[in-house]
């Protein structure tokens, strides 16, 4: 059965583990992506280039054609970047927020977390957004195809997405191209959600922020006290020195007039206390133990001459 704290932690570091998954499973669709596109593929052994034979539908031979494929890889290699961005991000921050779960450390040490986790969360939100919007607006710059006599023009370039999508279009029977079209897409839609996930990170973050004192703390204020999570770990460090119970009585012999001589006999004597001096805690420190010094008393009945008061 999980503890309360377990479980606490596990929701804590379920953002960071929500922006490594979103950032696997672009990886993975663009992997599929290019499987996909590049497997259809055939490849000019003059030139070196990758080119496609198209036949148009309902169509002979005769009309078939040849078109030369050249791929701007721009927006791919910024998604792919901003995954790599995502792998190290999201890491980071579980190692921030594992670090951060229980205040062990020295407040300077928890705010460079503090710091580290905000700072690349804020790159990683912002890194996300810029290539997105980069990614849109060069796939709606770039002009596709129209009609059957735009696919057999020369020096066309464009990105995967827009080759994909438009052989899918004009070629129904490319089921590949499909796949590929659909793949790049979400690739690319998927970005938002990476951004999202970044900012559900600062949920995790405010979380162990606001226990310590919130945004005061971070800027070097003292802040709220939330040091032990309950009483025993205030204890000093080393084994705890044993309690002896309250003390008991003493006994001490005094010699007791009889016919036959002195016989002794056990009184109890009070034992009395003193105020102990305050012994500091340390962790190589013994502890040093005080107990009750009894006072002797002399009986009355045992007293020397000497010792007699004399009356002049």
């Amino acid at each position: 059965m999980r503890t309360p704290n377990g479980c606490r932690v596990l929701l804590l570091l379920l953002p960071p583990g929500l922006l490594l998954a979103i950032a696997a499973l672009t990886n993975i669709l663009e992997s599929i992506s290019k499987d996909n596109f590049e497997d259809s593929l055939d490849r000019d052994w003059r030139s070196g280039g990758r080119q496609l034979i198209l036949s148009r539908p309902g169509g002979t031979a005769s009309n078939d054609t040849t078109v030369t494929i050249d791929i701007n890889n721009v927006p791919i290699y910024v998604v792919l970047g901003l995954c790599i961005l995502g792998y190290g991000v999201g890491l980071l921050s579980a190692a921030g927020i594992w670090q951060l779960r229980r205040t062990e450390g020295t407040a300077a040490h928890e705010r460079k977390w503090t710091w580290v986790v905000f700072v690349v969360n804020i790159v990683m939100v912002g890194a996300s957004l810029g290539g997105f919007g980069y990614a849109t607006s060069v796939q709606s710059s770039e002009k596709s195809w129209q009609n059957y006599e735009d696919v057999g023009q020369e020096d066309q370039e464009y990105t995967r997405e827009t080759w994909a999508c438009q052989i899918s279009k004009f070629y129904p029977d490319r089921n590949w191209a499909g796949t590929a079209c659909g793949t790049t897409k979400a690739m690319r839609f998927l970005l938002i959600p990476m951004a999202v996930a970044a900012l559900s990170i600062f949920l995790s973050l405010w979380v162990l922020v606001r226990a310590r004192g919130g945004v005061k703390w971070m800027f070097g204020g003292k802040g709220r006290y939330a040091g032990f999570a309950n009483v025993y770990e205030m204890r000093p460090p080393g084994p705890p020195s044993p309690y002896a119970g309250p003390p008991g009585q003493q006994w001490i012999q005094q010699p007791w007039p009889t016919q036959h001589g002195q016989q002794w006999v056990g009184q109890p004597v009070q034992q009395q206390w003193a105020p102990q001096p305050y012994q500091p805690w340390g962790p190589q420190q013994p502890v040093q133990q005080w107990g009750p010094q009894p006072v002797s008393q002399v009986p009355k009945s045992d007293a020397a001459v000497e010792q007699r008061p004399v009356f002049g």
